[in-house]
């Protein structure tokens, strides 16, 4: 586990292997780092020791650093040596005013009055249950000058260590303790670059270097403790747990009776306790490292209003159980992993969801994601493993993949000239991730602000621009798309000198993207989401008016991205077309050029304008 790193880098770190930068003001000048198994009363332990050595470089500064802990492991000592001989501290970890009682942390900040200053950190810690000790990253949230992490397991202790990410950086060698009968795995590390939080960046598996532990088995007084030595047993582990659940199904039966009342057919039940579940509890998410994997009961989450994933996953599966449905509790890793189920190991899922089997059919039911209908998937999950609980056994799925299409955001519009404004009427259909992307931000807005903030949204953020006669439909869970129809009067897309008008179509320029700085980028940038945006506009040519120029079209076609803006001319009609479509959930850092590049060019294209003359 990660011992010792900033907050501000908890969950979505970095690291790229290379000399210290100019801005690494505090660095790791030398840490040692220990995993040694052992057995505490018949129970099998792991003992962590750290002795981490800081310096600051530059000027003065503080840093937090915080070491986090559950009912699984115990802080056992730790003592620090600093300019300010900082008093650590012990909480539950919060977030937004949320208790996560399986989650604690120790902190405290380290100062540094001046540079050449140092500080030392020294850190004892126990893991419980070898199933939670699962990961050993070599990065930190700091420059680390060098690092040596050593794991000790014993004969009687059957583990495997699976290495991911590692650079030239990382010489390991192996050895045999014949007094102790234990092997011994040591890791060195040189010039190991900071942690770094970027936006937009994959997680942290598919970065960092670092070592999984698989526990399989022990031997302990003669007994073999199993772990997970395959699938099998991590699945009977999860089924053991999920056995403990106690849900009244007196109050479940009553609940999806109430949901189900107006319902005719068992598609409309179905969609219709999805919908309840989606609309009427709140996802409190249970950040990675959470200890817990045991659902609350389905009550529980009907009292509260509230759950995790696993809480609303079991109400979900109860209530399509309480009428009559094949519904199964389903364990997941989203995308932020790059794990999956050929590794037994805790590391490998984060979420849970509900399958349902209907009408030979199989649905994923993630009631977490607010906006997603019967039948749709968010892009988290998809392309992912999903292990189905299935009695004595387990079924391993896959959620299907969809095109980017099934994210449209399409928009057409039809504009007339009169009094030098263009007067248009607009269709907006958003689907997919396009849908819960408007919606969710529409829901997140105070009601007496709504109406503006959706015309605003309308009207590109130009407020020169007028919309009115708003009407939408489809701004629930289990509608398909969300579809918005309006009038629009274009003030800031036309411009008038003497005989000749100057007209700019697309009112959303923004579509263009960002540029990226490919020099203070570290890391890839993954997307949220594959998506397709289409806007098609139709221009009517004014009586008296004739075409001068037209832009000039653009085709931009890469391999993970395709950007196209077309413009033709009928009779009296000008038809404008633009479509984005991003087909490649990563777009590599060697690929940044390029991608600006293509992005300066529709930025021009976009900002051409149509002249028409008297």
């Amino acid at each position: 586990m990660k011992n010792l790193f900033l907050l501000s880098v908890l969950f979505y770190p970095l690291a790229f292997v290379y000399a210290q930068r100019e801005d690494d003001n505090i660095v790791i000048t030398n840490k040692e780092e220990s995993y040694t198994f052992f057995i505490d009363k018949n129970t099998v332990c792991i003992k962590e020791k750290a002795s981490t050595d800081y310096l600051c470089t530059k000027m003065n500064a503080s840093i937090p650093v915080i070491e986090m802990y559950d009912i699984h492991s115990t802080i056992d000592k730790i003592s620090v040596k600093a300019d300010n001989k900082p008093k650590p501290r012990y909480s539950l970890y919060i977030s937004d005013d949320i208790f996560y009682s399986d989650a604690k942390i120790c902190y405290f900040d380290l100062h540094f009055s001046k540079k050449d200053r140092t500080a030392a950190v020294q850190l004892e810690k126990t893991y419980r249950d070898p199933r939670y000790f699962s990961t050993i990253y070599f990065s930190e949230p700091l420059f680390v000058q060098q690092k040596t992490v050593t794991i000790r397991i014993p004969d009687w202790m059957n583990a495997e260590l699976v290495e991911k990410n590692m650079g030239d950086n990382i010489q390991k060698d192996v050895a045999v303790d014949e007094k102790k009968h234990a092997r011994i795995y040591t890791y060195r590390v040189k010039d190991e670059a900071a942690m770094k939080t970027e936006k937009n960046m994959p997680g942290k598996s598919y970065i960092y270097p670092h070592v999984l532990v698989l526990s399989k088995s022990a031997t302990v007084n003669n007994a073999k403790v199993s772990y997970f030595e395959k699938l099998s047993d991590q699945y009977n582990w999860y089924r053991a747990i999920v056995e403990q659940v106690n849900n009244d199904q007196a109050i479940i039966r009553a609940q999806a009776e109430e949901i189900t009342k107006n319902s005719r057919t068992p598609l409309e039940k179905i969609q219709a306790i999805y919908a309840w579940v989606q609309e009427n509890i709140r996802y409190i998410a249970f950040e990675d490292g959470i200890a817990g994997f045991k659902p609350d009961n389905a009550q529980e989450v009907l009292r509260k209003k509230y759950g995790d994933c696993k809480g609303m996953a079991n109400l979900v599966k109860s209530l399509l159980e309480a009428e009559g449905f094949d519904a199964r509790l389903s364990w997941i890793g989203t995308n932020h992993i790059a794990y999956d189920y050929s590794t037994p190991s805790l590391v490998v899922d984060n979420h849970m969801i509900c399958t349902l089997f209907y009408d030979e059919q199989t649905y994923y039911l993630d009631p977490t994601v607010k906006y997603m209908a019967l039948g749709e998937y968010p892009q988290t999950i998809q392309g992912r493993q999903v292990m189905i609980a299935d009695g004595d056994r387990f079924i391993l799925n896959r959620i299907p993949v969809f095109p980017p299409a099934f994210n449209i955001d399409s928009l057409h519009c039809e504009y007339s000239i009169d009094d030098n404004r263009m007067i248009g009427k607009a269709v907006r259909t958003c689907k997919g991730e396009s849908k819960q992307l408007i919606l969710n931000l529409l829901n997140q807005t105070r009601k007496d602000k709504l109406d503006t903030a959706l015309k605003e949204f309308l009207a590109g953020g130009r407020l020169q621009n007028e919309v009115y006669d708003v009407e939408m439909t489809g701004n629930h869970s289990q509608a398909t798309a969300a579809t918005i129809r309006y009038s629009i009067k274009n003030q800031t897309g036309i411009q008038s000198y003497g005989n000749e008008l100057y007209i700019e179509l697309d009112n959303d320029p923004a579509s263009a993207g960002r540029e990226i700085d490919a020099l203070k980028r570290t890391n890839d940038i993954q997307f949220p989401y594959r998506y397709h945006d289409l806007a098609t506009i139709v221009l009517n040519i004014p009586s008296g008016y004739k075409v001068s120029s037209l832009p000039q079209s653009l085709e931009i076609v890469r391999d993970g991205y395709r950007m196209s803006i077309q413009y033709e001319q009928s009779k009296e009609k000008i038809l404008y077309r633009k479509e984005i479509t991003i087909s490649s959930l990563v777009l590599k850092k060697s690929d940044f050029n390029t991608w600006n590049s293509d992005m300066k060019a529709l930025k021009k294209a976009l900002l051409q304008q149509i002249t028409l003359i008297k």
